[in-house]
C-alpha cells in the first residue's frame, strides 16, 4: 500500500482557502437575505395587524393582505429552490457490479488500495467519452455525508488501452481523495440558488402579477414584491462572479493534483497518451452522432462505437497520426501545430487546465512507473459488444433519435460518411492548405503570362501550410489585443511570446502584428499565384479555360459573400428584440427601426437575385423565398401582439439565406479544388 501519495501544493491550498472564503461569503449573504425576508414578513405582518386594528373594512382587509403578501412572496422567492426536484436522470447509464464486471472491479480495487480512498458507492457505464466522480447533490447533501459514484464512458473505454484506462480511473480516484470536492457541493447549491433566483425567475414574477388579478391594490403590492425581488437578485448576481471564478481556479488545481496521484501510482506515458487522444476520440464520437442526427431518421446504428473507431482511423490518416498498439498516437505537437497564437490569457472560468499545461506537469510528476498494459480496454469489460449496443440505443433515445431508420453496418456508415464529407476528404489531398485558406486571385489574366513551370511538390508543403495558420494566429491575436484595448478593465495581464504584459500595453503590440500580417498575407498570395501557374502549365487548352473560369468565379463569390454576409449580420441585429419580453411601446420603437432597416436589406437581396454570381446557383424554391420577402410588406406586430406567421417567415428567410451564402461559397471552392485534384491525377 502506498504511504506517500503526492501532497496538495501551496497553490492548491491557496485556491482552496479562497474558494472556501467565497462560498462562505455567498452563503452568509444568502442567509442575511433570508433573515431580511423573514424580518419583512414579521414587520409587514405586524403592520397588517395594526391596519386591521384601526378599522376592518374592504380597503383595510385588502391593504393588510397586500402588505403581508410582500414579505411572503420575497421569502418564498429565496427558498423555493430547496423544493425543486433533481432533474438528473440515470436512464442513459448502465449500473455495473462486481459480479457483472469482475475484471473492471479488480482494477478499481487496486486503485482504491493504492490511493487509500473509500470505494465508490455505485459504478456506471455511460455512452460518452469521459470518466467522472459525482454524487447526488441535493440541498441536504451540504450537511449530510454522501458517497461518491464513479461513471466511466464507453466512448473512453473504446479508445484507450487497459493501461491508459487505469491512469484515467486513477485520476478520478485522485478526486475521491480530495476533501475539497465538498466545496464543489456547496458551489453546486449556490449555482442552483443563483439560477433559480436570478435566471429562472420570470415565471414566478409573472405568477405574482397574475395572482394580483385585476385589483388595483393587489397589483400595486405585487409590483412592490417584484421590486424587492429584483433588488435581491442584483445582490446575489453581484457576488456570483467572485464565487464561480474562485471555484474554477480551485478546480484547475484539483485537476493537477488528481493528475499527480494518477502519475504516481501508474506511469506518465500511458497517462499522457490517453489525455492527448481524448479530443480525437470525442471528435469521432460526436461526428458519428451528428451523422445520424443530420440524416433525419433515415439510418440507425447498431453499435456507434464501431463507427467511432472507423472515424478515428479516417481522422488519423488525414492528420498523419501513426497507429501504435492498435490506437492512434497523438503527440503534443499535433495539438499545437495549427495554433500559432502567441497570446496567452488565463481563462478564469475554465474548470480544467489546458491539456498542454497538464502534459507538461505530468512529465515532471513523481511516478512508480508501473508496467504498461497495451490490451484494448474493451477486453476487460465482460459482454463488451452487447453493452456497446445497449448504450447505443440509450444514447439515441437521449438524443431523441427514433428507432425508425434502416440499421446499417460499419462499412456502410464509413462509405456514407466519406460520401457526405467529400469536401474534408478533398482538403486533405492538399495537406490541409485550404482548410482555413481560400484560393482567391483577382485579375487572373495578369498572372497568365508568367505561368511557367512550378514545382508542385513544394506548393502544399508543411512550410506553406504553416503560413496559413500563422496568418490565422496573427489575426486572432490582433482581435484579442483590440478587445483588450477596448475593455482595459476586463483583464489585467496577458502573456505575449512568453513575456508578461499589462493589459494597457496591448495597443503597443498591434502595429508590429499588423506589419507581420501584411508580410505573411503577401507570402501566401505569392504561393497562390504559383499554384495557379503550376496548374495552368500542366493544363490542356480546354482545361486552361475551365481553370481560369473557376478562379474568376471563386474571386467573384468571395467578394460578394463578404458584402451579402455583412448586410445579413446588420439586419439580424434589428430582429433581436423579438426574442425578449418588452413593453409594447418598446416593441413599437424597435419595429420602426426594423422596417427602416428592411429597405437596404431588401435591395441587397435584389442585387443577389439579379446581378450576383450567386444567382446561377439558386434553386426555384430559394429564388421564390427571397423574391417573396422582397415583394411582401411585413409589419410583424399589430394590436399589441406579434403576427406569428410574419415572424416565422422572416426567421425562415434568415436561416435559408445564411445557408445558401455559405453552401454556395463552399461548393464553388470545392469545384475549383476538384479541378486541381483532377489535374494532379492526370499529370
Amino acid at each position: 500500500m502506498t504511504n506517500n501519495l503526492p501532497k496538495i501544493s501551496p497553490a492548491y491550498q491557496s485556491k482552496l482557502t479562497s474558494a472556501i472564503i467565497s462560498v462562505s461569503v455567498f452563503f452568509l449573504m444568502y442567509l442575511i437575505l433570508i433573515l431580511t425576508s423573514l424580518l419583512m414578513v414579521f414587520l409587514l405582518g405586524y403592520g397588517a395587524i395594526q391596519l386591521l386594528s384601526i378599522k376592518v373594512n374592504y380597503f383595510t382587509i385588502f391593504g393588510a393582505v397586500g402588505l403581508f403578501s410582500i414579505g411572503v412572496f420575497v421569502f418564498i422567492f429565496l427558498i423555493r429552490f430547496i423544493f425543486r426536484k433533481n432533474s438528473y436522470s440515470t436512464r442513459h447509464l448502465i449500473e455495473v457490479t462486481r459480479s457483472h464486471q469482475p475484471e473492471l472491479f479488480n482494477m478499481i480495487d487496486e486503485i482504491v488500495k493504492e490511493t487509500k480512498v473509500q470505494a465508490p458507492k455505485k459504478v456506471f457505464l455511460s455512452p460518452e467519452v469521459n470518466a467522472s466522480v459525482s454524487y447526488n447533490s441535493i440541498f441536504w447533501s451540504m450537511f449530510l455525508p454522501v458517497k461518491k459514484n464513479l461513471t466511466i464512458g464507453m466512448g473512453l473505454i473504446n479508445s484507450t488501452s487497459a493501461g491508459e484506462l487505469r491512469t484515467v480511473l486513477a485520476h478520478e480516484f485522485g478526486h475521491f481523495s480530495q476533501r475539497s470536492m465538498k466545496v464543489g457541493g456547496y458551489v453546486n447549491q449556490a449555482e442552483k440558488i443563483i439560477f433559480e433566483t436570478v435566471y429562472n425567475n420570470k415565471d414566478y414574477e409573472n405568477f405574482i402579477i397574475e395572482f394580483s388579478g385585476g385589483n388595483v391594490f393587489f397589483k400595486i403590492f405585487g409590483l412592490i414584491s417584484v421590486s424587492f425581488i429584483n433588488a435581491f437578485q442584483y445582490i446575489l448576481k453581484s457576488i456570483s462572479n467572485f464565487l464561480f471564478k474562485n471555484h474554477a481556479s480551485l478546480q484547475r488545481e484539483m485537476e493537477y493534483h488528481a493528475d499527480a496521484i494518477s502519475t504516481f501510482i501508474t506511469n506518465p506515458e500511458e497517462q499522457i497518451s490517453s489525455l492527448l487522444r481524448l479530443e480525437l476520440s470525442d471528435f469521432a464520437l460526436t461526428y458519428t452522432l451528428n451523422f445520424y442526427i443530420e440524416n433525419n431518421q433515415k439510418y440507425l446504428p447498431k453499435n456507434i462505437y464501431r463507427n467511432q473507431v472507423s472515424l478515428m482511423k479516417i481522422f488519423s490518416e488525414r492528420n498523419n497520426h501513426p497507429y501504435v498498439n492498435g490506437l492512434p498516437q497523438i503527440d503534443l505537437e499535433d495539438l499545437t501545430r495549427y495554433n500559432k497564437s502567441r497570446i496567452e490569457i488565463e481563462d478564469q472560468w475554465a474548470s480544467h487546465p489546458d491539456i498542454a499545461k497538464r502534459v507538461e506537469r505530468i512529465k515532471r510528476n513523481e511516478s512508480q512507473n508501473t508496467s504498461r498494459d497495451h490490451r484494448p480496454a474493451g477486453e476487460i469489460i465482460k459482454g463488451y459488444e452487447s453493452i456497446c449496443e445497449t448504450l447505443t440505443s440509450k444514447y439515441l433515445t437521449l438524443l431523441n433519435i427514433k428507432n425508425v431508420g434502416e440499421v446499417i453496418d460499419d462499412k456502410t456508415f464509413t462509405a456514407l460518411y466519406l460520401e457526405n464529407n467529400n469536401y474534408q476528404h478533398l482538403i486533405s489531398r492538399f495537406n490541409g492548405y485550404y482548410e482555413r485558406h481560400n484560393p482567391i486571385l483577382e485579375n487572373i489574366e495578369a498572372i497568365i503570362p508568367d505561368s511557367g513551370l512550378q514545382h508542385g511538390y513544394d506548393l502544399f508543403s508543411d512550410k506553406k501550410v504553416s503560413l496559413v495558420y500563422e496568418k490565422a494566429g496573427i489575426e486572432q491575436d490582433l482581435q484579442t489585443l483590440k478587445y483588450l484595448v477596448s475593455q482595459p478593465k476586463e483583464i489585467k495581464t496577458f502573456r505575449y511570446n512568453g513575456t508578461l504584459h499589462k493589459a494597457k500595453e496591448a495597443g503597443n503590440i498591434i502595429p508590429q502584428l499588423e506589419k507581420e500580417l501584411t508580410q505573411v498575407a503577401a507570402e501566401l498570395h505569392t504561393n497562390d499565384k504559383s499554384i495557379f501557374q503550376h496548374y495552368y502549365h500542366i493544363c490542356t487548352d480546354k482545361q486552361r479555360m475551365d481553370l481560369i473560369r473557376q478562379y474568376k468565379k471563386m474571386s467573384a463569390i468571395d467578394k460578394e459573400f463578404d458584402e451579402f454576409q455583412e448586410s445579413l449580420n446588420e439586419f439580424i441585429g434589428y430582429l433581436q428584440f423579438m426574442t425578449i419580453t418588452l413593453p409594447f411601446e418598446e416593441i413599437r420603437k424597435h419595429r420602426a427601426k426594423l422596417l427602416k432597416a428592411e429597405k437596404p436589406f431588401k435591395q441587397k437581396i435584389r442585387n443577389l437575385l439579379e446581378n450576383s454570381a450567386y444567382k446561377e446557383f439558386l434553386t426555384d424554391e430559394e429564388n421564390n423565398l427571397l423574391q417573396q420577402f422582397v415583394n411582401t410588406e411585413y409589419i410583424y406586430f399589430n394590436n399589441d401582439r406579434y403576427l406569428q406567421n410574419e415572424v416565422d417567415s422572416v426567421s425562415l428567410l434568415i436561416e435559408k439565406y445564411q445557408g445558401l451564402l455559405t453552401t454556395y461559397y463552399l461548393n464553388t471552392k470545392q469545384d475549383l479544388l476538384n479541378l486541381q485534384s483532377d489535374l494532379d491525377r492526370a499529370s
